[in-house]
């Protein structure tokens, strides 16, 4: 029983992150050369066109303070793998991610261990927002890897996931991008 209501305690947190896992403020401070929106309106490319590699220790670190925060009872959280974002000049918008969340649940004198595997793709569109620092989404899907097999015991684990997102707030730059769903614990940072 111990054992379920640990794993049922990490599956909320779980959940809680999957419906904002776009990010939001977190721990880190942006840069100071990292512009709101697509960046300067000089340019007619948006910032924000371009491939992204999500900066995985930065979210880890977010997600270990979030979960820690929720006061569940977990030990040695760490989070590693990698994790893509394209935005396309057309409107397109797609990801990729492959992230392992490993820990141990710690509940009085019982620990199990978390080694759980999230891969998944999603795309959706995308528009410059109507202010300067959002941009628009809509049409978001996520499908799971076919070749990555699910531990259905294994409690479900942090998803970057822009289902029912209309917008995000978004920081660019040459070389970072930070976006923020609204509400969101913590923010998702991408590099170039």
């Amino acid at each position: 029983m111990v054992r379920m209501t640990a794993a049922a305690a990490l599956c909320a947190a779980a959940f809680v992150l999957s419906g904002c896992g776009s990010g939001a403020e977190g721990d880190s401070a942006p840069d100071s050369d990292v512009e709101p929106g697509g960046g300067a309106s000089s340019d007619p490319t948006p910032c924000v066109v371009g491939t992204w590699e999500l900066d995985v220790p930065d979210y880890a670190t977010q997600s270990e303070a979030y979960v820690i925060g929720l006061g569940l009872p977990i030990e040695g959280y760490a989070m590693s793998g990698a994790g893509t974002i394209r935005f396309a000049a057309d409107g397109l918008v797609a990801t990729e991610l492959d992230l392992t969340t490993t820990g141990t649940i710690v509940a009085g004198e019982t620990a199990v261990p978390l080694n759980s595997r999230s891969a998944y793709s999603g795309s959706g569109d995308w528009a410059p927002g109507s202010t300067g620092d959002t941009i628009d989404l809509a049409n978001w899907a996520n499908l799971p890897n076919p070749e990555v097999p699910v531990d259905p015991a294994a409690p479900p684990t942090a998803m970057i996931d822009y289902t029912d997102i209309p917008s995000a707030a978004t920081q660019c730059s040459e070389d970072t991008l930070i976006l923020q769903g609204p509400d969101a614990p913590f923010s998702a940072i991408w590099h170039r």
